[in-house]
């Protein structure tokens, strides 16, 4: 494992050789890995930390710890050795110890037992020695948490139309490293058109285009990576016709549904149109007219009526009671 150096004064090595040869410490160099120390999910691991100078009184130790999402500069403590006394401070306090107890022949490596997804980050170890010349020294190291994916969470289009699109989810809230998504349809009998089937193996996301009926069923995503893998299922029903056809068919129907009453409105204005031209137009002999003149009357003999006084009163005969009489008599005669 590659280790690393806190830049340290070109002094330091003036210093050291001072301290061997009259006793006094002068500074601190502490050597931690350069590369991150990574460790699977329930197992223990060692955090290296070696350092050197000449232990004494006022020697301590310090680790800190700063989660992922916090800069190492807040890091909070979560272990100290100091006048031979040893302080586990942090929620951690059950899990850590130190690899040398006492810490005091240059070796300050930390265990940490049962790790956890929350043990993700930055330790922190601090050496100090006064009256070192210069101090402190530190060294960062950089753990990640190995872990296999939790179970996914599917989620997407669960009814859709013919010739329409559906799109699925996949994600793992955890996996370290990151877990690749794999879609499979679970009762197929037949294979899909892979044109229409579109997936990211880092995202999780599948998309299926110009969807048909054989494209109902039950559709299962895989998360795995080297430490394991957990899986979910999402159903997909296709129904129906295509948004598109369906749509113009409506178009299509509204468009003839005005034609016919379009064709029935001027069909009844022409027809009213016609009926009542005919009727001004057209005359036959039988009909009566109330200024018609009676067949075998002139129109002059008519104009005489009108002038002579007499003929008005021949028009309004006056009816006799003898005339029944007279009538029957004729009869029995010629009876």
């Amino acid at each position: 494992m590659a280790r690393t150096r806190v830049p340290s004064p070109p002094l330091c090595c003036l210093a050291l050789t001072f301290s061997a040869l009259f006793g006094a410490g002068l500074c601190v160099e502490v050597t931690v890995p350069q590369d991150p120390v990574m460790q699977e999910r329930g197992s223990s691991v060692e955090l290296p930390c070696h350092y050197k100078t000449s232990v004494d009184k006022n020697f301590m130790l310090e680790w800190k710890f700063a989660p992922a999402s916090v800069a190492p500069e807040q890091g909070k403590q979560i272990l100290y050795f100091t006048n031979d006394k040893l302080y586990k401070p942090g929620s951690q306090a059950e899990r850590l110890s130190l690899l040398h107890d006492p810490p005091t022949m240059g070796d300050a490596t930390l265990r940490l037992a049962n790790v956890r997804a929350l043990d993700n980050g930055t330790y922190i170890c601090v050496v100090n020695n006064p009256p070192d010349f210069y101090g402190s020294s530190s060294g960062l190291i950089h753990f990640t948490v190995l872990m296999p994916p939790s179970t996914p969470v599917c989620k997407g289009t669960e009814y859709a139309r013919i010739g329409g699109d559906a799109t699925l989810t996949c994600s793992s809230v955890e996996g370290v490293p990151a877990p690749i998504y794999v879609w499979s349809r679970v009762d197929s009998k037949t294979s899909l058109p892979l044109a229409n089937m579109v997936q990211d193996d880092q995202t999780g996301k599948l998309q299926l285009t110009n969807l048909s009926l054989a494209f109902s069923g039950t559709y299962q995503c895989v998360a795995s990576n080297q430490f394991g893998h957990a899986s979910c299922q999402v159903t997909v029903n296709v129904s129906g016709t295509a948004e598109a056809g369906a749509t113009a068919g409506a178009v299509i129907g509204v468009l003839l549904v005005l034609l016919l009453l379009g064709t029935a409105g001027v069909y009844l204005f022409w027809y009213r149109k016609k009926d009542k031209k005919e009727s001004q137009s057209t005359y036959t002999g039988n009909d009566i007219r109330e200024d018609a003149t009676a067949p075998g009357i002139s129109d002059t003999s008519l104009q005489r009526q009108d002038s002579d006084p007499g003929s008005r009163f021949l028009e309004h005969p006056v009816s006799r009671p003898e005339s029944t009489s007279t009538t029957k008599s004729r009869l029995n005669m010629v009876v």
